[in-house]
């Protein structure tokens, strides 16, 4: 198996930072898409505009660890700002399972990449998670940190089968048309700069 370099490092750690710049963009159209404040749309508007900067990645490092180390930056995000220390865990977890996936296609297959960007894209969802599975916490949690109690009330997403499947589905079709469109900018224009390689 390939180990990842210092040059492959310091070129995931620059995919990681506009990934991150992806995820912040695509919390702030969510808020302006659904104004209930509870963030249900932001893990899919971040995937939506993330496609090209994930499929440029594979294609410039296209070696296991790679993602887990975005997913482990997204991860490290969540723990410091403000949310309960478990809502760091779905972006380890799915960063690790969207570079398994990519690594079944040794990085080069369409298809495993496009499912490896969707499964990547759950790591978003840590703290809709912990507000489904640690309801109760989830809203001492905010209280503490000087919320009201009308704004936690506004701001919970009831775990619900349709709820859950509607949010599945958002992430999984804006992953799909953000990573076709990464992979076609990729093709199109990075491969014949030379860019990739």
């Amino acid at each position: 198996m390939k180990q990842l370099k210092m040059k492959d490092l310091m070129v995931t750690g620059a995919f990681a930072g506009l990934y991150f710049l992806c995820v912040g963009l695509g919390t702030l159209i969510g808020v302006f898409f659904d104004r209930s404040g509870n963030m249900m749309y932001a893990p899919a508007f971040a995937a939506l505009l993330a496609g090209p900067v994930y499929m440029l990645l594979i294609a410039k490092v296209g070696k296991f660890g790679s993602i887990s180390l975005v997913g482990a930056v997204m991860a490290c995000f969540f723990f410091l700002s403000g949310y309960m220390t478990a809502a760091f865990l779905p972006s380890l977890t799915f960063g690790l399972l969207g570079d398994w996936v990519a690594k079944l296609g040794a990085y080069k297959n369409k298809w495993s990449n496009l499912l490896s960007f969707a499964v990547f894209s759950f790591g978003n969802l840590g703290p809709i998670i912990l507000m489904w599975l640690m309801r109760d916490a989830y809203e001492a949690n905010l209280l503490a940190r000087g919320k009201s109690a009308e704004y936690v009330a506004h701001v919970i997403l009831d775990f619900t089968p349709g709820n859950v499947l509607w949010l599945s589905f958002t992430i999984i079709l804006a992953a799909s048309l953000s990573g076709l469109f990464g992979q076609y900018m990729v093709k199109r224009y990075f491969d014949r700069s030379g860019l990739v390689g």
